[in-house]
């Protein structure tokens, strides 16, 4: 894969924060307040230092405050909003922080996006979100308090972060299968399934065309067609009356336990092809179906091999990763203020 199809894929990790006083935050001037990125940035303005890259307060209230009145709604105090607010901060500072240092460590291999990437990425992004629209995203990024030039820069870097992030998954997705085999043995406990079946219904509602009285006579009606030999799935789309009809009154997978408790002992006390008797639950009459049965037990490792690569490969992109950003942490020139 070479650098320009590389920027086709992207890979989600989570980033940890690391311990930042976000104490004091909102507790000056509301944002419409906060001094323009234009004004001198004073000590006190200033959130963070990478290298040679400073990130305001400003910034990182532009970042957050979108998402304020959300975390209010759904803290039950002032003490659990302060701290959700508090370690939310935290989490953008320390994303900012790691951002600018995985963009620096791009170009310090020497690498750059094609511009004709880059123009056609915008192009897309105008298109999709504004409709093409260039005087509604100029106004859009305006109310950000960014230029085109800063907007512009900033997906270069998104492009970059994805890039460089996915290149540690890929690097961490080679899984030998001796691996996958130990990973399954030592958690045989998470492969553990109970009892399934597969199940097809009848139902037959009581309502303005039909009393509990008739549905029992023909409950019992069915059930002799089903021991003359009709099919169970052509009954069903012919007088069921629930959302599965049309399916011949497939209703798939059921584990033990997940139905009702009188369909359920009936259901598993039957063999694969079996059919209950008609079962009366208040208004409602059900004829079940067991088309296939799995027995309780640990799920054999060709059934969960996929399960299990996806795990361990995501468990070693997250520890590949928080060693490779730390690593970029420790070379780097970073300071943080409270």
């Amino acid at each position: 894969m070479n650098l320009k199809q590389a920027f086709y894929f992207s890979a989600i990790f989570v980033f940890s924060g690391l311990p930042l006083a976000a104490q004091g935050l909102f507790s000056n001037a509301p944002a419409s307040a906060v001094p323009s990125a234009k004004s001198v940035v004073g000590k006190d303005n200033i959130i963070a230092i990478v290298e040679d890259r400073v990130i305001t307060r400003e910034e990182v209230m532009n970042e957050v405050k979108r998402f304020i009145p959300q975390i209010r709604t759904s803290s039950r105090s002032e003490f659990e909003f302060s701290k959700r607010v508090n370690a939310y901060v935290n989490e953008i500072v320390q994303n900012m922080v790691d951002r600018e240092l995985i963009v620096k460590e791009f170009r310090d291999k020497g690498m750059s996006i094609p511009q004709s990437y880059l123009d056609t990425h915008f192009d897309d992004y105008l298109k999709r979100e504004f409709n093409g629209e260039r005087a509604e995203f100029i106004k859009f990024v305006q109310s950000q308090g960014k230029t085109i030039k800063q907007f512009r820069d900033e997906q270069e870097k998104d492009i970059i972060v994805g890039y460089m992030q996915n290149q540690k998954r890929q690097s961490a997705a080679e899984i030998s299968p001796k691996k996958i085999i130990d990973y399954y043995n030592a958690n045989k406990d998470k492969w553990y399934s109970p009892a399934s079946a597969k199940i097809s219904l009848i139902t037959l509602k009581t309502g303005m065309n039909a009393t509990l009285e008739s549905n029992k006579k023909l409950a019992q009606d069915i059930m002799k067609r089903l021991k003359a030999g009709e099919k169970f799935s052509d009954l069903a789309r012919k007088y069921s009356k629930d959302d599965s009809s049309a399916k011949g009154g497939d209703w798939g997978w059921y584990k033990k336990g997940d139905l009702n408790p009188q369909l359920d002992a009936k259901a598993f006390a039957l063999e694969p092809g079996g059919v209950t008797d008609p079962v009366i639950l208040d208004d409602m009459i059900f004829i079940l179906k067991v088309e296939e049965k799995k027995p309780e037990g640990v799920q054999k490792l060709d059934d969960v091999r996929e399960q299990i690569e996806w795990t361990i490969v995501d468990e070693n992109s997250k520890a590949t990763y928080q060693k490779w950003i730390e690593g970029l942490r420790k070379k780097a020139f970073v300071k943080y203020f409270q």
